[in-house]
């Protein structure tokens, strides 16, 4: 996998080297190792300003959020072995979203921190929770992933 990772926030509780490795074990897990090999995604840690700012811009909501995901293939949920399935797209983090929604649920941050991660690699990979059957497909894939994870 080719992952290239921004981190701009002196508080992140994962190391970009981690974020690499939870990465790869997501893209992994869902779609195989062949896939996993052939992808490509980013992964912005960023500060609250950055992420109002982006989630204003692209989702019209004038807030911070604690992840935002930019796929390159918006709504195709991605096959394993399909050719060109190369570049995923963008997660971006709020660093300091992160830090207060761990806290206040009474998590360690490095945990939510791999929620989040998860969260937005599965929009990368195609999964969405607008529907109810949606939310749980993916929620439940998520959970299984993020206790492999932590």
């Amino acid at each position: 996998m080719k992952l290239l990772i921004r981190d701009s926030h002196a508080r992140n509780p994962i190391s970009p080297a981690l974020a690499c490795r939870w990465a790869q074990k997501v893209v992994r897990a869902v779609k195989g190792a062949a896939f996993e090999r052939q992808c490509e995604l980013s992964v912005v840690f960023t500060g609250d300003a950055e992420v109002r700012k982006m989630n204003r811009l692209y989702r019209k909501k004038d807030k911070t959020t604690d992840v935002l995901a930019f796929p390159l293939r918006e709504g195709k949920l991605l096959r394993a072995g399909l050719p060109g399935s190369g570049a995923l797209g963008d997660v971006m983090i709020s660093v300091p979203q992160t830090l207060r929604q761990a806290k206040a649920a009474g998590k360690k941050p490095k945990e939510e921190m791999a929620l989040l991660l998860t969260h937005g690699i599965l929009h990368l990979l195609g999964f969405d929770h607008v529907t109810l059957r949606q939310e749980k497909r993916m929620f439940g894939l998520q959970n299984r992933l993020v206790k492999k994870l932590v």
